[in-house]
């Protein structure tokens, strides 16, 4: 039965308050509490971006990211993770077709988790490739059915061939690495692999991927499942970034009402300087949701340029962007909450460290994603390998 974008979007609102609630114990854990995983499932949520051959929703990317927007601004955390098990709907699609229908086999979502950095070692042998390395940032990992790594492959008179390889979680070794000050809740662990057999069908062209071309998204008529890699992973953490921000903004606008000074006793929110302070912060938010419309507004759009490396570069800043006007906008912030804001119990805090470590993510720095587009503008050579 096909499920309305509104219908959806109420399943969610009914999820937020249960997981506002285990926000504090979900960053305690290190990852998503299993009843969270068990209430995306349930909801359907995850199975927003599947295509419908698959059983899923195939509702589109702004769908996705209203989800991920609404869910983060209570936990960013759970949003994350939420965000990229939606996401590797779209992700599996760089693989074969064979691949594709192995993953949605039995249920039309997929718990996948992995990372763009490279592994150390593959090796093309009969009917596929080894592999063995160690990656780290793989969110949702505790989780995870499935896992994909990048590697190169270098055969004698060959160029360099990147690909993606799809492993089943029983082939890897999760490592209990994720200890961070921020995004605790992600289960963003380390994971390796020693000596895997990956059989052909289960890789996947990352060159391609990064055009929008890779085979196993062609299958599919959506145009949706032929944008470029990057662009759809700015898609992924955006919405993320956007919903802390405002999630933080309603944490500091309940924080100013109830502030008061231990010494003189006086309401924060009589002060100039606090109402100030919460006006700047309203109209960050504000600005953030409007950067984010119009980011997905031309993310959807069918555009011939969408291909062209230069594209890609520009809504990478455009997502650096608004990461780095999310940061300060809660830097700001945080200067008017006092100390009790830093208590565990206090969202605000969270909220801040948070972003802090998003606005840090290789995705979304602002340096490297301005200086991307100077040397563009200036006509530089550009060897950004995600473009």
């Amino acid at each position: 039965m096909d499920i309305t974008r509104t219908e959806l979007m109420d399943r969610v609102h009914a999820l937020v308050p249960a997981f506002a609630e285990r926000a504090q114990k979900t960053e305690e854990n290190r990852a998503p509490l299993d009843e969270t995983i068990t209430d995306l499932i349930d909801s359907g949520i995850l199975a927003t971006l599947t295509p419908k051959e698959y059983g899923g929703l195939e509702l589109g990317l702004d769908v996705a990211a209203d989800i991920v927007r609404t869910i983060s601004a209570v936990c960013p955390s759970t949003g994350w993770v939420t965000s990229f098990y939606i996401g590797a709907a779209w992700r599996v699609n760089i693989f074969t077709e064979q691949a594709q229908r192995e993953v949605f086999a039995d249920k039309p979502y997929t718990l996948t988790a992995g990372t763009a950095a490279p592994l150390g070692q593959v090796q093309k042998v009969d009917g596929g490739y080894r592999i063995t390395g160690q990656t780290a940032w793989n969110s949702g990992s505790v989780h995870a059915e499935w896992f994909t790594f990048a590697g190169v492959v270098f055969e004698e008179g060959s160029a360099p061939t990147p690909l993606w390889f799809l492993v089943p979680r029983e082939d890897v070794k999760i490592l209990d690495t994720w200890y961070i000050a921020g995004m605790s809740g992600t289960g963003s662990n380390d994971i390796s692999v020693e000596d895997v057999f990956v059989p052909e069908y289960r890789t996947g062209p990352f060159a391609l991927a990064l055009a929008g071309t890779a085979p196993g998204q062609l299958i599919h008529p959506n145009p949706m499942y032929h944008l470029p890699f990057l662009p759809f992973a700015m898609a992924e953490v955006t919405p993320v970034v956007v919903g802390a921000l405002c999630g933080a903004a309603d944490a500091f606008v309940q924080r100013t009402k109830d502030r008061q000074g231990t010494i003189s006793q006086e309401k924060a929110s009589g002060k100039q300087a606090a109402q100030m302070r919460l006006g700047r912060a309203l109209a960050a938010a504000d600005a953030a949701e409007t950067l984010l419309d119009a980011f997905f507004e031309r993310l959807i759009a069918q555009r011939p340029e969408q291909s062209d490396p230069r594209d890609r570069a520009e809504m990478k800043l455009k997502a650096a962007y608004l990461a780095d006007l999310a940061r300060n906008a809660l830097n700001d912030m945080v200067r008017g909450i006092g100390g009790d804001g830093y208590r565990t119990s206090a969202p605000i805090q969270r909220f801040f460290r948070d972003l802090s470590v998003l606005s840090v993510h290789a995705f979304l720095d602002i340096d490297t994603a301005s200086e991307t587009i100077g040397r563009f503008t200036l006509d530089l050579p550009v060897a950004d390998p995600l473009l």
